[in-house]
């Protein structure tokens, strides 16, 4: 008869034949097996009444108040979603919801009453082992499927048929790993507490045993009640006997919080560290402040980017007005699960269900991949680590690697960025241009940051410092709570040892200048002295740093926000060499860290947990589109797959700024901010044929600079006839009259002057014009080209390069006659612009300027303390660099065309340096 039923349910297979007959069969054998015990008839009569059954699917539910947790709202809301969808071959579901109390007695009344109720499938709950286990024989008996959601005993299921399963990993599992993050976090000594319960005991041994194979020592055993609310006795033996780093709790709370409370209260201020006993917003009710630092293992990540978690976290937020918690989440994937077994069957028939999840492989709940072992238990369930902090559980960091997908985002909680050129490096020490300090400024943090309103010094990872009266001593004191995200703490020693590296000849850091403002930086630099010891940094201990400058500079505290001069990971530099910045290798200490690399095409960043300032950063995820096509960008932007473009990312393309402004919805998006950028070509002024002044000149004046901003970037950008641009301290006032201003008559007869009249004779294409790949570069080059043959009647070639091969020609003396030289400065000085890049004695580009009055202007202004007396300075500078040398043409001053997505809250424009993500919040839907 048995036989027949289940070859009559075959003919309602209609997918997933394979699977769904190999479990038909399977349970016509288990059927079998039972059919030769006593409860076979219990069994069959509520096979019978399920076979006949036309009404809803009935389910039991069993939460454990006392627990606190959000279980029976997972529950309801995974059967309110199955109902939505029609519900289980168009029967709804609909749930028997009872309460234990954390009570064996009531649990098992419980258990017999939905036993008694033949149309009952299966039961979730029951959170306890000393209740789940007794219970499960009962639903077992009566043939009803049991997944508990959180007893962990191994004897759960070690002694089941066919019925009972658990969804969370037993404590041989979870003892094992909790083993293995204490080893891995380098504790030496652990105080081992378990409450006086089998499963609390069970746990206990099973991680000692397991910590002690790892050379952990166990130096104390303790153990306590579930009904205990006093523990100063065994605290008190506990601090007199031994010594020991961190605490192995074992329990069940509300008893474990006020143990932790207590232990706090007695001056215990080591880490503590439980099992999913303590898993829950209860233990911080509880215990209060006393809960910091304590470490607890789970099974559900909230802050996962899986797109189902990610929908799970928000559906059930806008649901119940909080966010779920483990419970709530297991409680979800149980039902989940059971409806998934229902419906690959195509039965409603305990003993099939129960077949299918056992044939089940990696069907994915919120809280991860599930397959269970014919015993029930599920395997290979990822196990997280969480601490409390400031009052909130913050998840932590394991050494297991995710593999992320580069295509693929969950758009929530992902912000979506595009640049221009493919991520050169992102180790400070050799970052050199906007997208690479971009990059840096949400991995590392610096001594110092900018304001957002005046560009004044503010502090980072410095609290605060001071200056003596010579103005070339300082000392900065440095916050205590800034860890890498390997944990160790960011020292003043960090800094000195990464000036040190920066600064060594081999390591080539291309911003080297920047710290010869240090004392004896440049002579180390230049091998003329041999003491690395000498240069002026040192920590006086290790969160007070001082420098010692070569001469008093009132910016000092500016230029310490550059990324030469943040602190580097020594261990992994050492360890890795250049291959220090892989994900794998990587330590940060900012906002965010390295999640993913694929050269050439994304970088993903996210949230760093160990970040001092966590709690305030709410963007998850960072994701950076290597785009080199300002067009290609402009359409993701407009197909919602970009959610900024513009300043420091892939710049707006020009000929679209005019039908922005002009578009209702885009105008809304549009920013126009500052940007101390300033675009520019320079000559290599020893190479022929424009080592001729006259030629330099003509050149200059003849590129009409209005023109193409009026044609090309089409933003209101400033004509630039100097380098710096204003308002940057130093700057001169366009109305001063310093440069070459376009004036084709006179470019004509200076080229005449120089040989070539009307072009005659000129070097047939011997000027080489050298732009970095860009849409926008190529334009602005095509037309310079244009401009000179039509005023001046002479040829130019144009030439695109990579960014690397780009670099190598703009700062090596082989540089080609013309080469692009736009500069967004690294601190708001005149200095930065022109002695940091044009100084004869240590240029980075490589113009062939040896102008002596130019070095001994630029030397003296950057020695002067005198505000007016250094404007002028540079003003004279301005006027050699531009006007009598000509060696670099200004072409205009950059303002910085911003698309901004309307989900983007809290976003403002950083003129310099990278953008402050980490005060970005992104509107929920």
């Amino acid at each position: 008869m048995l036989l027949n039923k289940l070859k009559t349910k075959t003919t309602h297979l209609t997918k997933n034949e394979p699977m769904k007959k190999s479990i038909v069969f399977f349970s016509w054998i288990l059927l079998c097996c039972v059919s030769c015990n006593s409860t076979v008839s219990l069994s069959d009569k509520r096979n019978e009444r399920l076979r006949t059954s036309k009404g809803d699917i009935v389910f039991g539910c069993v939460e454990t108040s006392t627990s606190r947790s959000l279980f029976k709202e997972g529950v309801f809301m995974a059967v309110e979603e199955i109902n939505a969808r029609g519900g289980l071959f168009g029967r709804k579901m609909s749930i028997l919801l009872y309460d234990d109390e954390g009570n064996q007695e009531k649990g098992e009344k419980i258990a017999h009453a939905l036993s008694g109720n033949p149309d009952i499938i299966a039961v979730v709950g029951h959170q306890y082992s000393n209740i789940a286990i007794p219970v499960s024989i009962t639903y077992e008996k009566n043939g009803i499927i049991f997944i508990s959601t959180g007893a962990t005993n191994p004897s759960l299921t070690r002694y089941s048929e066919n019925f009972t399963f658990r969804n969370i990993p037993s404590d041989e599992e979870t003892g094992r790993q909790l083993a293995d993050y204490v080893v891995n976090k380098g504790y030496k000594k652990v105080a081992s507490f378990y409450q006086r319960d089998f499963e609390g005991k069970r746990l206990a041994e099973i991680f000692n045993e397991h910590a002690t194979e790892k050379n952990i020592q166990i130096v104390s055993k303790k153990s306590f009640f579930d009904w205990q609310t006093d523990f100063k006795t065994e605290l008190a033996e506990l601090k007199k006997e031994t010594s020991f780093d961190i605490i192995f709790l074992a329990g069940t709370l509300p008893a474990s919080a006020f143990l932790i409370k207590e232990a706090r209260e007695m001056g215990i201020n080591v880490p503590i560290i439980g099992g999913s006993g303590i898993d829950s917003p209860m233990l911080i009710t509880e215990a209060g402040r006393a809960a910091e630092k304590t470490i607890v293992s789970t099974v559900f990540n909230p802050e996962s980017y899986d797109k189902k978690v990610r929908d799970f976290i928000k559906d059930f937020a806008k649901k119940y007005g909080f966010k779920p918690d483990t419970w709530a989440a297991q409680g979800y994937d149980a039902i989940s699960l059971i409806a998934h077994a229902i419906e690959t069957s195509g039965s409603i028939l305990p003993i099939v269900i129960s077949s299918t999840l056992k044939f089940l492989e990696n069907w994915e709940g919120v809280t991860g991949a599930y397959s269970f072992n014919t015993h029930g238990d599920i395997v290979g369930k990822t196990i997280f680590f969480k601490e409390v902090r400031q009052g909130k559980f913050v998840f932590l960091l394991t050494d297991k690697q995710e593999e992320i997908d580069p295509f693929s985002y969950i758009e929530e909680s992902t912000l979506r960025l595009p640049v221009e050129i493919s991520i050169s490096t992102i180790d400070p020490g050799l970052s050199n241009d906007i997208t690479s300090t971009e990059i840096t400024e949400q991995l590392f943090l610096g001594l110092t940051d900018f304001d957002r309103d005046h560009y004044n010094a503010i502090p980072e990872l410095a609290e605060s410092w001071s200056v003596d009266d010579t103005g070339t001593r300082y000392q900065f004191k440095l916050r205590q709570d800034a860890v890498w995200t390997n944990g160790d703490k960011v020292t003043a020693h960090d800094i000195v040892w990464a000036i040190q590296r920066n600064l060594r000849p081999e390591t080539k850091a291309p911003n080297q200048q920047l710290l010869f403002i240090l004392k004896n930086a440049a002579g180390f630099n230049d091998k003329k002295i041999k003491d690395i010891e000498s240069i002026g940094v040192r920590a006086i201990d290790d969160f007070t740093l001082e420098f010692i400058l070569e001469y008093p500079a009132a910016y000092f505290p500016t230029i310490l926000a550059t990324p030469i001069f943040r602190p580097l990971p020594r261990k992994a530099i050492e360890q890795f060499g250049d291959q220090w910045t892989k994900p794998e290798h990587i330590q940060t200490n900012g906002s965010y860290q390295l999640a993913l690399w694929e050269d050439g095409i994304v970088m993903v960043l996210r949230k760093n947990p160990k970040y001092y300032d966590a709690f305030k950063v709410k963007i998850p995820e960072v994701r950076y589109f290597i785009l080199t096509q300002n067009s290609m960008g402009y359409a993701m932007y407009n197909n919602n797959e970009l959610d900024i473009m513009g300043s420091s990312y892939l710049r707006i393309p020009f000929i679209e700024l005019q039908n922005i402004t002009e578009n209702s919805q885009l105008n809304r998006e549009y920013h126009q901010e500052p940007i101390f950028c300033t675009y520019a070509y320079a000559f290599n002024i020893k190479r022929t044929p424009v080592d001729n002044i006259l030629v330099r000149k003509a050149i200059s004046a003849a590129i009409d600079r209005e023109l193409i901003i009026e044609v090309i970037t089409v933003g209101g950008e400033e004509v630039a006839k100097t380098y710096t641009r204003p308002p940057v301290f130093g700057a001169v006032d366009p109305s001063e009259g310093i440069g070459i201003a376009f004036d084709p008559m006179q470019a004509q007869q200076w080229l005449a002057e120089a040989g070539y009249p009307n072009g005659k004779g000129f070097p047939g294409e011997a000027i080489t014009l050298v732009y970095n790949s860009s849409e926008t570069h190529k334009k602005i080059a095509e037309a310079i080209q244009l401009s000179l043959k039509y005023h001046l009647n002479i040829d130019i070639k144009l030439e695109e390069k990579g960014w690397d091969e780009y670099i190598i020609n703009i700062t090596t003396p082989e540089a080609s006659q013309m080469f692009r030289c736009g500069w967004c400065n690294d601190y708001p000085d005149a200095n930065n612009w022109l002695n940091d890049l044009f100084n004869p004695n240590q240029p980075m580009m490589q113009i062939g300027l040896t102008d002596s009055e130019f070095a001994q202007v630029l030397d003296k202004a950057k020695k002067e303390s005198g505000l007016e007396i250094r404007k002028k300075l540079y003003k004279r500078a301005e006027q050699i660099l531009c006007e009598e040398q000509v060696a670099v043409i200004p072409i205009y001053f950059e303002t910085a065309h911003c698309l901004v997505k309307p989900r983007v809250k809290g976003w403002y424009h950083m003129a310099l340096g990278g953008q402050h993500i980490r005060n970005w919040y992104l509107e929920e839907k």
